[in-house]
Parts: C-alpha cells; structure tokens; sequence
C-alpha cells in the first residue's frame, strides 16, 4: 500500500511505502523485528518448456438436437441464480467481512533495504507486536522523494474531464509492487489510484485525480460535417473542434488525445484530411497535443478526416 503526497506549490512529491501485516498462527508475536521480503513463494519456479505444436484438421460432427418445451424449462430450472444460497455440509455459506483495525506506525527511519538477484527485503529495526487475530495493522515501511513532472491528460472523446499525472522517469530504482495508493494533495485527501510498475515504458504514470479547473469541450462541426455522393460511392466528411481553457492561476501543460477511424477492408477508405498540428500515430489511428496554457488562456484544435465507402453498404460503428 501507498501514500502519495503532493506539493503542488513546492513542486513536491513523496512516496510513502506501507505494509499491511495479519498473522492468524494461533500465537501472538511480542517485540519481534521483521523483514519484509517482495518475494513471494507461491510462484513457481520452473521454466517453461516448448513442446511441439501439430496442427489438425478440424471436422465439425453434426448431431441431432431435438428441444422440447417441457425439456428446456426443466435445464432452464436447473441454473442456480445468483441469488440462490450455496449450501456446503449442511450449512448454509455466508462470505464473511471484517472491519479491519489500522495501526499507523512511522519505522520508516529503521528500515533497511536490501536486494539481491530476485527480490528486496526491507528489514524493520524495531520490535513490534502483532496479534493473531487476523487484523490487519499498517506499517509504514519507508519513505522517497520523487522527481515526477505534473501534466493534465485528457480524452474528451470518453471523458471531458482532464487528469492531473505525475510522470515519473526513474521509477525502476524505486523497487515498487503493485497496490493501491491513497492520493494527498497539498493536505487534502482526493481518493485512490492504482500503481502499477509493472510496464515496460520508460516512464510511469500515476492518476492523481480529475482537474476540474482545466475545461474541455468537444463538439462536431455542423457547416464541415457533409455527406456526399460520387458515383457509386459515398463519402462522409467529419470536423471536430476541441476547446481547452486554464481557469488555473498556474500554467498547465496538457496531453491532448482524440483519433480517427481505422479500415480493414478495401471497399472503405479513410482519410485524414486536417491534424491541426497534432503527432499522428497512424497504426492506432491517434492524435495527440502537447498544449501549454497559460493562467486564463484557451485554445482551439480542430481535424477532419472523411469516410468513403460502397453506397450501397452501411458502416456499423461510423
């Protein structure tokens, strides 16, 4: 588990590592010192190995089905609705939830790490009491310093709301696991995010929360979205504008993303007609704006792309 807190003035963010420790051995550990290892010994250890693959013939059997009114609402009675009570020895089974007691702690100045070939251990120079009642108790293991770069990410085709991220370039030094993160900023708690490092991109991003200062809005443009016919073709011409303004009294720096449709079949041709400046990831059929605001400041984009296909087929998802 995670504390992320930021300081968006200072320009500051820090990390917080935490384990959530429970023991149920039937006996309570007094003043123990522990280590915590990311290794985890559920995992096998054995190596893949190819085996040769053959491949078959596939020749479908038919078989006859005959369905009876009466012999479909008898296996119709048969499936369990998901309402119905699982009963195991007699008894009927009930999931149990516990309220979990959090212990905070603050040991992150006698914890040492160590790593070697396939895991870290973080060894906790203090003694502790754990109960063997299966409660959870938080410790915190230690803390880091991060130098992350704070940028607004937005998809205003999904989701019109921009993302404040926190990219971070060095993240492989920081021996994370994957959990979730409880996010604080400037001393105000906005929720949970996940982190995941386990990804193979050179920078890793963490979602701090939705940015409601920076407005986004998308709209189709009416007077260049046309419908038009040429010979046995139709051809369909679509605009989009997006508006993005700072109501912040900072400057922002902002990832812009939409895109355009994709063919895979000759009869239908896609064109990317206008970009507006944007980087064009034409395998996924993606635009995206580096957009620096200014405090007040709004900006327009617009692209356009058209669609011709066959006028006597219809596209499903155009």
């Amino acid at each position: 588990m995670y504390d992320v807190r930021v300081n968006t003035k200072a320009n500051d963010m820090k990390i917080f590592y935490k384990a959530g420790i429970y023991q149920n051995t039937g006996i309570d550990w007094n003043q123990v010192k522990l280590t915590l290892s990311t290794a985890n010994p559920n995992w096998s250890g054995t190596t893949p190995i190819l085996n040769p693959w053959y491949l078959q013939v596939f020749e479908p059997m038919v078989r006859k089905v005959e369905l009876a009114a009466d012999r479909s609402n008898m296996m119709m009675n048969t499936i369990p609705s998901a309402k119905q009570v699982i009963v195991a020895d007699g008894e009927s089974y009930k999931e149990v939830t516990r309220e979990l007691n959090v212990t905070p702690s603050n040991l992150g100045n006698y914890t040492t790490l160590n790593e070697n070939q396939l895991n870290t251990t973080f060894e906790i120079d203090l003694p502790y009491d754990i109960k063997t009642d299966g409660e959870l108790q938080s410790v915190t293991i230690k803390d880091e310093r991060i130098n992350a770069n704070l940028k607004n990410y937005s998809v205003p085709k999904l989701n019109r709301d921009a993302f404040l991220l926190a990219e971070i370039s060095d993240w492989e030094s920081l021996n994370l696991l994957p959990g979730m993160a409880t996010i604080i900023m400037d001393d105000t708690y906005l929720g949970k995010t996940q982190i995941d490092p386990n990804i193979s991109a050179d920078t890793m991003n963490i979602s701090l929360g939705r940015d409601r200062r920076v407005v986004i809005n998308r709209v189709k443009v009416k007077e260049f979205t046309t419908t038009k016919r040429s010979g046995n073709s139709t051809i369909q011409t679509y605009t989009y504008e997006i508006t993005v303004k700072n109501n912040k009294s900072t400057d922002v720096d902002l990832i812009l993303k939409d895109q355009y449709p994709l063919s895979q079949v000759k009869e239908v041709e896609v064109k990317l007609l206008s970009s507006d400046s944007a980087s064009i990831n034409e395998e996924l059929g993606v635009l995206t704006w580096n957009v620096n605001l200014k405090s007040g400041e709004s900006k327009k984009f617009r692209f356009s792309y058209s669609v011709k296909y066959p006028s006597d087929k219809k596209i499903a998802n155009l």
